[in-house]
């Protein structure tokens, strides 16, 4: 398939698709459905998988097909997480698909050439929101379904800095569109997830809280696939690796 029809039609495709799956989303939280409200954030990810198995076939990056089918498997087991098993179950699920991420990243980042106010920066950006996930996570604890469930929801917090930090990195070294693309996702991604958690435990901003954790969840899945439909130096490739 032509690539200049790709990059033209898959932007079409998931631009339709994202407005679609708010809108469904926005009229099942409205309705106090919230089984199918929750099953829409899985029904997203494996909706985007498809878009890129339709124009990728079989060329999907493993990594990348990977994370939607454990952020999505996560979702649907959080249909029932006001029950301790799914919700330990879509923890760890949603903490797998992060830490694909991460071991993902990990070969792909470097401190040699890294610069000095660069390096500052990203220290005091990590600090910051590893404090403020930190005392998120604290107000989350008398709503814990048990240890456990608390102790995967902290270590859940711990990946979303670690990904964020490496994916800062990642876009330092190779400077390029994709590596640009690709972190934007991740933080879209993470905010999503802050935003999910604000809207599930009602801390502020309920509704708005809902609509704009699905509206960047949508568009996070939107640069995910925009960053594996578009060329890329073998370097930057994902769960490849590439003699220097």
């Amino acid at each position: 398939m032509d690539r200049g029809y790709i990059q033209k039609s898959h932007i079409r495709a998931v631009a339709l698709l994202s407005v679609l799956l708010f809108l469904a989303s926005i009229y099942f939280y409205n309705v106090d459905n919230l089984p199918v409200y929750r099953a829409l954030r899985g029904v997203i990810c494996f909706s985007f998988l498809f878009v890129l198995l339709f124009y990728k076939r079989n060329a999907v990056n493993w990594i990348v097909g990977a994370f939607l089918v454990l952020f999505g498997s996560s979702s649907i087991a959080g249909i029932w997480y006001e029950t301790s098993v799914p919700a330990n179950v879509s923890l760890i699920l949603n903490l797998s698909a992060f830490m694909v991420l991460i071991g993902a990243l990990s070969p792909k980042v470097s401190f040699k050439k890294l610069n000095i106010y660069f390096a500052v920066f990203c220290i005091l950006l990590v600090l910051l929101n590893a404090y403020l996930l930190y005392n998120f996570v604290e107000m989350i604890r008398d709503f814990a379904l048990g240890e456990l469930h608390y102790f995967l929801v902290m270590i859940g917090s711990m990946c979303l800095v670690i990904t964020g930090f490496l994916s800062l990195l990642y876009n330092h070294k190779f400077s390029s569109k994709v590596s640009l693309i690709f972190t934007l996702f991740i933080f879209v991604i993470i905010f999503a997830e802050v935003f999910r958690a604000i809207a599930y435990y009602n801390f502020a901003y309920e509704n708005f809280s809902a609509y704009m954790s699905r509206a960047l969840l949508l568009l996070g899945c939107s640069l995910l696939v925009h960053y594996e439909l578009t060329e890329k130096k073998p370097a930057e490739v994902l769960g490849k690796t590439v003699d220097n």
